[in-house]
C-alpha cells in the first residue's frame, strides 16, 4: 500500500524568528477523509563536519545547549545562511568554532533532522587533516570549549552517552559508511 499525501487545506505562521518559523497547517486524511492541525518548524538547511586531524584525533567542541539545559559534546555544525552553499557552511562553522581548517573536505550524507516536525536537512562533511590556522570566531550566544579525542574513542563515547546529540551520532555513522566505502 502506497501512503498518500495529505492534502493542505490551510497555512499560517504562528511565530518567527531568525532560526525557524512555526507553521500550522490544516489538512486532510488521504484515508479518514478527516482534518487535523499539524505543527511544522521551517529551518534553514544544517552543516555539521567532524575534522579530523593528522593524528586521527577528531576536533570535538563541548557546549551549553539551551534545549537540554547542559553542556553537549559534538562536533562543529551549523545554520547554512541564505544563498550560501552548505560545504562553503561547513567550513566557515568549522573555522568559526575552532580555529581549524581541513586540507580536503568531503560530503558524506545527508539526514532528515526530524521530519515528523521539522522541513530541513543536515549535511555531513569530513574534513581531513586537519590543522589549527586562527582563533575561535565566536557570537554571543556560544561558549566552546574545544576538546581532541582520538577517532578510536569515538564509539565509548557515544556508548557512555558522553555524546547524545542524535545528529552527531548520524555524523559518526555516514563516516563509518565512508570509511567502507573508501
Amino acid at each position: 500500500s502506497m501512503i498518500k499525501k495529505w492534502k493542505k487545506k490551510s497555512s499560517k505562521y504562528l511565530l518567527e524568528n531568525k532560526i525557524f518559523k512555526m507553521r500550522e497547517d490544516l489538512v486532510t486524511s488521504p484515508k479518514l477523509k478527516t482534518d487535523h492541525n499539524v505543527w511544522v518548524m521551517e529551518v534553514p538547511t544544517w552543516v555539521n563536519i567532524i575534522p579530523i586531524t593528522p593524528q586521527n584525533d577528531v576536533v570535538l567542541v563541548d557546549q551549553y545547549r539551551f534545549g537540554s539545559e547542559k553542556s553537549s559534546l559534538e562536533i562543529p555544525g551549523g545554520m547554512v545562511d541564505p544563498g550560501e552553499d552548505p560545504k562553503e557552511a561547513a567550513i566557515r562553522e568549522l573555522l568559526e568554532e575552532t580555529g581549524f581548517v581541513g586540507k580536503r573536505v568531503i560530503e558524506i550524507g545527508r539526514v532528515e533532522s526530524n521530519p515528523a516536525i521539522m522541513s530541513n536537512y543536515t549535511y555531513t562533511y569530513l574534513a581531513l587533516d586537519c590543522e589549527e590556522k586562527s582563533s575561535q570566531k565566536l557570537d554571543g550566544t556560544e561558549d566552546i570549549e574545544i576538546i581532541k579525542k582520538h577517532i578510536s574513542e569515538i564509539p565509548n563515547l557515544i556508548r557512555n552517552r558522553d555524546i547524545e546529540h542524535a545528529l552527531v551520532i548520524s555524523a559518526f555513522h555516514f563516516y563509518n559508511l565512508y570509511l567502507s566505502s573508501e
